[in-house]
């Protein structure tokens, strides 16, 4: 008598299907099941798609992982992502020299009596009119001194008058000024209540020795008035010293003549102020501004950016009395290479608009388009060709600032004095989705194997991966076959698995506004001649590159998401399973 059980047998490749497969076997001793009935059956149908799962929803705050500190970072308030540096620049103090000007001296004689015979008058007027050069001298000027308007010091340079008489054959009692005017040079400035204006020096009486106190030069008041040293770096001072007036001798007697001589002593100076056109040298470091700590997505060699309104900020403190213009050169560089054609370059010595620290404090923006958001801002500076340094994600963008004083008026100087321009930066690129930007976000399914080998019982050639995702980030994301890699569980590539995906199937629609999530449909599909090559298979490493959808200029948040709301396996035509 022929014996018949039903038995139930759950394979794990039956769970992995969800489907169960019911077994019916009669035993009867005539029979070889192995050798007279091929097991081998078809399940599906036309289509078998078989559930794998779904993820959980991946906010931008989980796919780009930031800490405190990195470079990129979300505003607390808005939500939205901004690359931020900051860090100072390097800027060498400038100096002028002091300018040491030599003393100088002059003398001034005339005869006051001639000819004297016994039996004149004892008593003889002469006209005094007699000048004469005093001429001082400066070396070693500093550089900067391009014409020099004044000088002045805090240690006064001391002016001698003295008078001799010299005289052959007479005596006499005494000589007399009258109105006499001693006339000095115009370019000696005097402590105040020294000398009357203009220089001048009114004297009658006695001719007895003056001490006066010098504590500058003027020889300008404006551009174009002053004295500029000539090549070798010196200068020439010189002006005229006069006596104009009467001089009275009296109770003269004997015979002869008598002269008057005015002798000129000025000490020399070291001058501790200058007015005039100045233009000190000033030098700045090369500063490197340092994108570390970037997320993957940001570091990949495809990755593009095209930010609305990146903005650098130059804050400044200018300690000179004249502005400062500053040429700038923004050169990024990547993998320690410059990232040719994308310098830009900032500033009036390259044809572009000025970028000028006025005295004190300054708050510049570099912006690729007018901004109002920067607190505390001067002066807002539009660099067109913002974008450039940025387009290709560098790893250091290298800053050469070349400060420079080109007013051509006049100004003070403290000479000898260090003047620090102190200086820093801030970078403030807020990202948000242009026509340019492409993003490449890499990521991969792995720990296949366990559950894929059990599926040895399946005989097929191709198989498809269909995923289902809802994405509310306003960016359209692709997915290209050549960008998915099949690897085994010693992540080597499974080269013999062909990999296609149709056109029509590669993107997933991005969010118009970066709320409003969209559904979309990516199939990958693979083929191989190895029946079980999907047993084989322990990762899938994919690369998703994003670019930008219709609508631009919606920024990146850390709460916008992507989820992928359903992954399938799906054979079409069903599989063979070899029961035998």
């Amino acid at each position: 008598m022929m014996k018949c059980k039903v038995k139930r047998i759950y394979p794990l490749w039956g769970f992995l299907l969800s489907f169960s497969l019911w077994n019916v076997s009669c035993v009867d001793n005539k029979y070889d099941l192995d050798k007279d009935i091929d097991l081998t059956i078809n399940v599906g149908g036309e289509h078998l798609a078989v559930p794998v799962g779904s993820t959980d929803t991946a906010f931008l705050s989980k796919i780009i992982e930031v800490e405190e500190g990195d470079i990129l970072q979300p505003d607390v308030a808005t939500h939205i992502y901004h690359l931020t540096k900051q860090d100072v620049i390097k800027v060498n103090p400038t100096t002028v020299n002091k300018v040491m000007i030599t003393g100088a001296e002059t003398d001034l004689s005339q005869p006051i009596v001639e000819n004297f015979v016994v039996g004149q008058s004892s008593s003889v007027t002469a006209n005094i009119k007699t000048s004469n050069t005093l001429t001082a001298t400066a070396d070693d000027i500093d550089e900067a001194l391009k014409e020099l308007g004044s000088l002045s010091t805090n240690t006064p340079a001391i002016l001698n008058l003295t008078f001799d008489l010299e005289g052959n054959g007479l005596t006499y009692s005494k000589v007399d000024a009258k109105d006499l005017v001693i006339q000095l040079p115009a370019f000696l400035t005097f402590k105040e209540g020294e000398v009357e204006a203009g220089n001048k020096l009114t004297l009658n009486g006695a001719l007895t020795p003056k001490q006066l106190e010098v504590v500058g030069y003027t020889f300008g008041e404006k551009a174009g008035e002053g004295l500029e040293p000539d090549a070798n770096r010196s200068l020439t001072i010189e002006g005229d010293v006069s006596m104009n007036g009467n001089v009275v001798t009296s109770g003269i007697s004997g015979s002869g003549d008598l002269s008057l001589t005015l002798h000129v002593t000025l000490g020399e100076m070291a001058t501790d102020c200058v007015t005039g056109v100045i233009q000190p040298k000033i030098e700045a470091e090369k500063t490197q501004i340092e994108f570390n700590d970037l997320p993957d997505f940001l570091q990949d060699e495809e990755t593009r950016l095209d930010i609305t309104n990146p903005v650098i900020v130059l804050k400044a403190t200018n300690p000179l009395e004249t502005p400062v213009e500053v040429d700038a050169v923004l050169t990024p560089k990547k993998n320690n290479a410059t990232i040719e054609g994308h310098e830009v370059k900032v500033g009036a010595g390259y044809g572009k608009t000025a970028v000028t620290l006025n005295p004190g404090e300054n708050v510049i923006a570099l912006s690729r388009t007018e901004t109002s958001s920067v607190a505390g801002m001067t002066s807002n500076v539009v660099v067109s060709d913002m974008n450039n340094v940025l387009e290709i994600i560098p790893d250091d963008i290298d800053v050469s600032l070349k400060p420079a004083v080109t007013n051509t008026n006049y100004y003070n100087v403290e000479l000898g004095q260090d003047y620090q321009l102190t200086a820093s930066y801030e970078v403030d690129v807020p990202l948000s989705f242009e026509q340019g930007l492409n993003i490449v976000y890499s990521d991969s399914i792995k720990d296949l194997n366990k559950d894929l080998n059990d599926l040895d019982k399946l005989s097929l050639k191709n198989a498809k991966i269909v995923l289902s995702v809802d994405n509310a980030i306003p960016l359209k994301l692709q997915l290209k076959a050549e960008n998915v890699q099949i690897k085994d569980i010693y992540g080597h590539e499974l080269t013999a698995v062909k990999k296609t995906i149709e056109e029509d199937k590669q993107y997933v629609t991005a969010s118009v506004d970066g709320e409003t999530p969209t559904t979309s449909e990516l199939v990958l599909s693979l083929t191989s001649e190895d029946t079980h090559f999907l047993t084989k298979v322990e990762k899938i490493c994919f690369k998703i590159v994003a670019v930008a959808g219709e609508k631009t200029g919606i920024p990146l948040k850390d709460t916008q998401w992507l989820k992928v709301t359903s992954v399938k396996l799906s054979v079409p035509g069903g599989v063979n399973v070899d029961l035998n």
